[in-house]
Formats: structure tokens, C-alpha cells, sequence
């Protein structure tokens, strides 16, 4: 296992969290700080589904990856991002275990899901709104692309310093997250299904992953 593993983990989560906020209604409350107005819309949130492409741009705005793919999130900390062939790599987590699989690679790794905010900004989607101020400093604007609510960590030193969610009407049309290497990446998504009720059996095959036989599993704690 690489270095930059771990890297990896936070990214693909913190992607994941911005996908959580597909489900807030785009809608600006008066008198209200932006904060308190994110803070007031997250919580709805039960579950959401979508189609996804991706980019990801270097810090010069050289793109070096374009992906599709489909994800499922639901409360609390359950995440399925499904990364569609030749990239392939899953990425679940039933709210307790993060799992990683690369099948090009053959490979698992499974480490505990984060609990803090800070470290797996997902959760501030999933049930953490209450620690939304406490980890971030948050403004939000009106453009043609709609209403854009932009987040960045009170505490330097993480692997994103930025994170972007615009609305139009209330239907999602973008996330993008700028990382600590001045990566940017780009989500639109489509076909999005918020709120959607599921049963017992729909959440236990999406959010919980049985390693494929002969993989090599690595453990990260």
C-alpha cells in the first residue's frame, strides 16, 4: 500500500459529503447567517441517489481524469460511490467500516469510518450538522449557474481547502473541491432521487461490502 492511500480515503469521501448535500433545497432563509441557513436545510436529509461524472483538473487546469459512475448515501454514514470501468474503484461504508476496492488491482482496504467532521466531512451530511460552524466558515451567492454555497475549513493543514455546492431551483448542478495541492475537482450529476425510503435489505446489499475471493485485503486502522 502507497503512501498515498490514506489521501485517497479522505478524497473520496469528502466527495461523498458533497454529494450529501444534493438533498438541501436551494433556498436562501432571510435574516440568517449562510451557515445557519445550511445548517437549518441539512436537516431532511434521509437519503439520496444519483448519476455522476467527474473530472478532476491539476493545478494548472490540466485535466487529468474524467470518470462516471453512481452513488447512494443515507443516514447516518452510509455512502456507496461506484466509479464506472476503466477507472473502476467502489468505495462504501455502512457508517462503522470504510471499505476501498480497486478490482484492476485486486485489492481491498478497509479502515474505520471516521467519527469527526473535520477528518470525514460526511458526516456534517449524515447527522453532523451541529458541528458545521465549529469547522467551518461558510458564504453563499446567487449566479446564472444558481445559488453556490462555499465552505472552507477553519483549520488549515487538510486535504481540501475549499468545497463549492450549486443549486439550481433545488435541483443539484454542481460540486467542486479544491484540494491542498490546488487539485480541483468537478461533480455534475443527474437522474436524482432525494429521499427515497429504503427497506432494511436495500441498505444491507448497498452500504456493506463482502471482499470478492483471492483479493488481497488490507487492513488501515
Amino acid at each position: 500500500m502507497t503512501s498515498c492511500v490514506p489521501l485517497e480515503l479522505r478524497r473520496f469521501t469528502c466527495l461523498l459529503y458533497l454529494l450529501l448535500g444534493c438533498l438541501l433545497p436551494a433556498v436562501v432563509l432571510a435574516g440568517e447567517s449562510p451557515a445557519a441557513q445550511l445548517k437549518e436545510l441539512l436537516q431532511p436529509l434521509k437519503t439520496l441517489r444519483a448519476d455522476f461524472s467527474q473530472r478532476i483538473y491539476s493545478a494548472d487546469g490540466y485535466e487529468i481524469q474524467n470518470s462516471q459512475g453512481e452513488m447512494h448515501v443515507a443516514r447516518p454514514g452510509k455512502l456507496r460511490w461506484i466509479i464506472a470501468p476503466p477507472i473502476e474503484q467502489w468505495l462504501i461504508s455502512d457508517g462503522n467500516t470504510l471499505w476501498l476496492y480497486d478490482p484492476d488491482l485486486e485489492q481491498v482496504i478497509i479502515r474505520p469510518f471516521q467519527q469527526s467532521v473535520a477528518d470525514t466531512p460526511a458526516l456534517l451530511f449524515g447527522g453532523g450538522a451541529d458541528q458545521l460552524e465549529e469547522n467551518y466558515s461558510v458564504s453563499v451567492s446567487d449566479s446564472e449557474a444558481g445559488i453556490a454555497y462555499v465552505l472552507k475549513p477553519l483549520v488549515s493543514g487538510g486535504v481540501y481547502t475549499q468545497i463549492t455546492l450549486v443549486f439550481k431551483g433545488q435541483t443539484p448542478t454542481q460540486i467542486s473541491i479544491v484540494d491542498s495541492l490546488a487539485q480541483r475537482t468537478d461533480i455534475a450529476f443527474s437522474n436524482t432521487q432525494r429521499n427515497t425510503p429504503l427497506s432494511l435489505e436495500q441498505i444491507d446489499t448497498l452500504f456493506n461490502f463482502v471482499p470478492p475471493p483471492g483479493v488481497d485485503i488490507l487492513q488501515d486502522d
